[in-house]
């Protein structure tokens, strides 16, 4: 048997290598580039559509996807110093290319391998092109593995078992005592029938909030095949071989972050005699001993590290002043990830797309979708763990039992999930919310009809309650009805309390009850609650809700978060130091404070960590903010009887990442001013606007 397991596996790394190229006739894969730099691909073939992404994503953000690569590599320390090392460990611990090599035969199909093998061939033909933009040591282009490891490695950041990571190699114990996470970011997902809409058409709103650098945010393409797909919409600028959001001939989905529990964390019990033993029901077994080789860039020098850690039952065990802690997380259960997203790109329809969801790929991601026959949904999906009932899974759990040690092959079936389809209120959303308020008061899910182990958020965000406020403004709502809400900046006009800060609304009592503050209580006074560039109280805003954030963060927060006064009168102090400092009065323009920002180019920027349109704030140089999240690709999709009929975005900074590209910052402008382009339905009319037509490394 032995022998077997080795000879399958060593079978498989000669298949990965030998076939992870294949021949592609670039001639026949038309690139049309259009007055934005979008790439939109046409191609009688989806592999040949694989290969045109593959080198219209290399010609935009080839730097980029070579430091993802390096993550599955283990060499992202040695390119990005203490945060890319954290990333090779996280990596490592997790297996994903063992977890690949255990998984293949079964659940990658040949259509989607041709596809994947399409791809990393024009990456292997880009770099040959482009030696000169290699910064991989010793490069030799990504594997078929290696390709679906980083889509695995994405969700353990999705999942958040990345912050479980961070806290046991922290020793942040304590923050399992309170289900410890602060969650801050997320997306917003809308979708409207004609119930609601003044027109009688169904429309998508995509509107994910990403990181503003790194390999997860959005790169934008068009895909046209004459195998079926025909698709307009986004995957990361890392890499990806489909778009993940998009919008098709006959219907559009999004995606927004959920807040379930899909990792679990086990304290194992160990032997009190013998080293590496912990028990496990009725016997003592053996931890498998790891370690991982880490380089780390520190100025000019690269310093390596070894770093140990084990393997129990469960998964990866990490070791901490308090024990030994093993980790348990859904991104095991699945590498059909490519197919679900490629196979929900080529539906035609609701039931078509209803069964890519259930090729069960994606770990997690909520859905929202709409279509040309009127249909929207809303579906809190994920690989739902099937638990034991009788254990708080958010907590730490004991390790020597397997009764709470749930199987990777039990995902609940998707039919069980959180959802809402067709609501005569014409509406569904997520803002990163609770999943049993995701449309009209009297047709939400029931929260006791849903199992508690899963974990799901209970609470609203501002962002939330600020929707439901607007939305529920308007009888019937027209298509500038719809952009106006996706763009509103404001806080909800009642209570500021939400998920990480109940008590938020302590602020205006700290505000109101300090003396030292009473300059503040004038500015709160004539504060109308929006976060508009030229509004002159929300600089302050911007300040306080940063200050508590990093807070927030630093702590991981709660679930429910009640904070202690001393932090608003500590975010008070900080915002009114910062202002009087820099600006000799606390009352400023927020587009003076608050900026987005790529290399030179500075402009105001709208928003807050809570409002709809979204922006959260670092400190970047003397008396400025910059963005480091919040909005980035923004869509509208418009559909009637005959299918889409308007398709309108904008994304963040524009389509490529290389500095000397004309696109690098052309869309910046229009994104502050909250402006989106039309994008052409038509070949034609793509063609006769075009910037550039070529095939991958021919000019036409």
């Amino acid at each position: 048997m032995a022998k077997k397991i080795v000879f399958a596996f060593l079978l498989f790394g000669i298949i990965n290598y030998c076939f992870s190229q294949t021949i592609i006739n670039p001639k026949n894969i038309e690139i049309i580039r259009d007055s934005f730099g979008v790439p939109h691909i046409y191609t009688n073939s989806d592999d040949e559509a694989a290969y045109g992404i593959a080198w219209a994503q290399c010609e935009d953000n080839f730097k980029i996807m070579q430091e993802n690569l390096a993550v599955v590599r283990g060499q992202a320390g040695s390119l990005l110093g203490v945060e890319g090392a954290g990333m090779d460990f996280i990596a490592a611990i997790f297996e994903l290319d063992k977890m690949v090599e255990e998984k293949y035969a079964k659940e990658i199909t040949p259509k989607i391998e041709g596809m994947i093998r399409a791809y990393v061939t024009a990456f292997k033909d880009y770099a040959d092109a482009h030696p000169e933009e290699i910064i991989l040591k010793n490069f030799t282009p990504p594997t078929i593995s290696e390709i679906i490891q980083l889509y695995n490695f994405n969700f353990i950041i999705l999942t958040w078992a990345v912050f479980d990571v961070a806290k046991l190699t922290g020793n942040d114990m304590d923050l399992y005592k309170t289900f410890g996470e602060y969650k801050p970011n997320g997306s917003n997902a809308i979708a409207y029938s004609s119930n609601k809409t003044s027109d009688d058409k169904t429309y998508l709103v995509a509107n994910p909030h990403l990181p503003t650098k790194g390999g997860i945010r959005f790169w934008e393409v068009g895909v046209h095949t004459k195998e079926g797909l025909d698709i307009h919409g986004v995957t990361f600028v890392g890499g990806g071989i489909t778009p993940m959001i998009g919008a098709t001939p006959n219907l559009a989905w999004t995606h927004t972050t959920n807040f379930d529990d899909y990792c679990d964390v086990y304290e194992l019990e160990m032997h009190p005699d013998k080293k590496l033993m912990y028990k496990y029901d009725d016997e003592y077994l053996s931890l498998e001993k790891k370690s991982v080789k880490l380089k780390v860039k520190v100025g000019p020098f690269v310093i390596p590290i070894k770093k140990k850690y084990y393997k129990s039952i469960h998964g990866p065990v990490i070791k901490n002043k308090d024990g030994y802690f093993a980790i348990r997380s859904n991104i095991g259960m699945s590498i059909k990830h490519i197919e679900q997203w490629y196979e929900m790109g080529k539906s035609k329809n609701y039931n078509q797309f209803w069964d890519a969801l259930n090729i069960k790929g994606a770990a997690s991601q909520t859905v929202t979708y709409a279509d040309k026959e009127d249909n929207i949904m809303h579906i809190n999906y994920a690989l739902m763990p099937q638990r034991k009932d009788g254990y708080e899974y958010r907590g730490i759990l004991d390790g020597n039992t397997s009764d709470n040690v749930w199987n990777m092959n039990d995902i609940t079936p998707i039919e069980e999930l959180v959802k809402i389809k067709n609501p005569s209120s014409g509406f569904v959303y997520n803002c990163n919310n609770t999943p049993f308020d995701c449309t009209g008061k009297n047709e939400n899910p029931r929260q006791r009809n849903y199992p508690v182990d899963w974990g799901m958020p209970t609470s609203n965000t501002l962002r939330a309650i600020r929707f439901k406020e607007l939305v529920n403004e308007y009888d019937q709502m027209s298509y500038q009805d719809i952009i106006d809400v996706r763009n509103d900046v404001s806080y909800p006009s009642g209570s500021l309390n939400f998920r990480n800060v109940l008590n938020m609304d302590d602020f205006f009592t700290v505000v109101n009850e300090t003396p030292e503050f009473n300059d503040v209580q004038t500015l709160i006074a004539n504060w109308d609650r929006k976060m508009d560039v030229n509004n002159k109280q929300a600089a302050f805003i911007s300040l306080v809700s940063t200050y508590i954030s990093k807070a927030l963060f630093e702590k991981y927060a709660v679930y429910d978060n009640v904070v202690p006064k001393s932090l608003f009168v500590d975010a008070i102090k900080y915002a009114k130091k910062f202002l009087l400092k820099h600006y000799k009065t606390l009352e400023v323009e927020l587009g003076e404070v608050q900026k987005l920002v790529r290399d030179d180019i500075e402009l105001p920027m709208y928003g807050s960590p809570q409002t709809l349109a979204n922006a959260h704030m670092e400190e970047y140089k003397k008396g400025k903010l910059k963005m480091s999240h919040g909005d980035t690709f923004i869509m509208y999709a418009q559909y009637g009887e005959r299918g889409l009929e308007s398709l309108k975005t904008i994304n963040l900074f524009g389509s490529s990442e290389k500095a000397d590209n004309p696109h690098y910052t052309s869309q910046m402008e229009m994104f502050v001013n909250q402006q989106v382009k039309d994008i052409p339905l038509d070949y034609e009319t793509i063609k006769a606007n075009a910037s550039r037509i070529y095939n991958p490394g021919v000019e036409k």
